[in-house]
C-alpha cells in the first residue's frame, strides 16, 4: 500500500565507575519541561532533536537558551511521537508515531512530507543524508526502506518479531537493525538482500553502525554485547561488564571508531573501547530538581572526540555536556 501524503504545520551524582571519576559537568540545560519521550543528538553534537508531551517536536542548537523550530505532526497529537532521528548531514530530522511519519528541513524548518503507513505499527525510524532514504521498522518485524523523492519502496521481512533497534549507514545504503526474535542482521536498502545475519541468546536491545561502515554494534538481554568488523562481519571485542544485566537504551561510535559510547535507562553513560570491549569510563546523567522522577533514561548520546566532549539526552528532558580525559585509560 503506498504512503499517504498528509498536510503538517510548522509551529515555532552519583558516579559509578571502576574506571575513571566522572567526568567534569561543562553545562546543563532543559529542553522539555514535562520530560522527553524520544531524542536524537546530531553526529556532530550541534543539534538536539527532542519530542515531548505538550509542545510537540524541538530543535535545539547546541547551548541555545531557545528551540529553533517547533514542530507537530497533527494538532492535540505532539505525544505520540515515539521515535526520531537527525541526518549525518544535519540536512533534515524525521520523526514517527506509531502509524506516520514526516521529515523536516533543519535550515529552514519547512515540512518535507508526512506521511501514513496505513498498516503496521511503526517501532523505529532513521534517516540518511538529504533525506534520500527513510527506514521503519515495525512491530511485526518489517521495515521499509522509502524515498522521500521518488516514493520507491522495499519491504524487508528479514525479521519475525518486533524491531527493537534501528542503525543506518549515512549513504542510506546500509540498515543494521535488532528484534526480539534474538538476531541483528546488516542488510541493503538497494536489493532488500540480508549481507550479515547475526543470532544472539536474547531479545536485542540496541544497535549500532560506525559511520564510515568500520564497525557494528548489537547487544541483547543477556550481556551479550558485540563489536563486529565490517565488511567481513567478524568478532573484535565484547564489552566487558562490571555488573550483570546491563541494558543499553543509546549507542553510537566515536568518528575515529576507536570508542563506543552507549547510555542505558538506570541514567548511567560508558565510554568503551572498540578494539578490546573495556569499559574506560562510567557515570550517571542527573535528576531534576528535586528528583522526580526518580530514574530517568538516557536516549541519545554523543562523543565529540575533537573537542574531548560528551552530550546526552535524557528522559529528565535534560541536556547534559561533559568535558572527558580517556588519557591513560586504555
Amino acid at each position: 500500500m503506498p504512503f499517504i501524503k498528509l498536510s503538517a504545520i510548522l509551529l515555532f551524582t552519583l558516579a559509578v565507575s571502576a574506571c575513571q571519576p566522572s567526568p567534569d559537568k561543562i553545562h546543563k540545560k532543559v529542553h522539555a519541561e514535562n520530560g522527553t519521550y524520544a531524542a536524537d543528538i546530531s553526529d556532530d553534537g550541534s543539534y538536539s532533536l527532542v519530542s515531548t508531551d505538550e509542545t510537540g517536536l524541538l530543535l535545539w542548537p547546541r547551548y541555545a537558551n531557545n528551540a529553533k523550530y517547533q514542530w507537530e505532526h497533527e494538532e492535540g497529537e505532539v505525544s505520540q511521537i515515539i521515535d526520531v532521528d537527525i541526518a549525518a548531514d544535519n540536512s533534515v530530522a524525521v520523526a514517527a508515531s506509531r502509524y506516520e511519519f514526516s521529515m523536516w528541513d533543519m535550515k529552514t524548518g519547512e515540512n518535507l512530507g508526512f506521511w501514513s503507513i496505513g498498516n503496521g505499527r511503526i517501532q523505529k525510524i532513521v534517516v540518511s543524508k538529504s533525506g534520500g532514504t527513510v527506514v521503519l521498522g515495525k512491530r511485526d518485524g518489517t521495515q521499509v526502506a522509502f524515498n522521500p523523492q521518488s516514493g520507491r519502496r522495499i519491504e524487508f521481512y528479514g525479521h519475525t518479531e518486533a524491531v527493537n533497534a534501528l542503525d543506518i549507514s549515512p549513504n542510506g545504503f546500509y540498515v543494521l537493525s535488532a528484534s526480539n526474535d534474538y538476531t541483528a542482521i546488516l542488510w541493503d536498502t538497494r536489493s532488500g538482500q540480508i549481507v550479515h545475519r547475526w543470532e544472539y541468546e536474547g531479545r536485542m536491545t540496541q544497535v549500532a553502525l560506525h559511520p564510515s561502515g568500520r564497525y557494528a554494534f548489537a547487544a541483547d538481554s543477556t550481556d551479550n554485547a558485540v563489536i563486529r568488523a565490517l565488511p567481513g562481519g567478524e568478532e573484535v571485542s565484547r564489552l566487558k561488564f562490571p555488573d550483570r544485566q546491563r541494558i543499553f537504551s543509546a549507542a553510537r561510535f566515536s568518528e575515529s571508531g576507536d570508542y563506543l559510547i552507549t547510555g542505558a535507562p538506570s541514567r548511567r553513560i560508558a565510554i568503551w573501547d572498540t578494539a578490546t570491549g573495556k569499559l574506560l569510563s562510567d557515570w550517571r546523567v542527573d535528576l531534576r530538581d528535586g528528583g522526580r522522577p526518580s530514574n530517568a533514561s538516557v536516549l541519545a548520546v554523543v562523543f565529540d572526540e575533537a573537542e574531548n566532549t560528551v552530550v546526552s539526552e535524557s528522559s529528565a528532558g535534560l541536556v547534559e555536556w561533559w568535558e572527558i580525559d580517556l588519557t591513560g585509560s586504555k
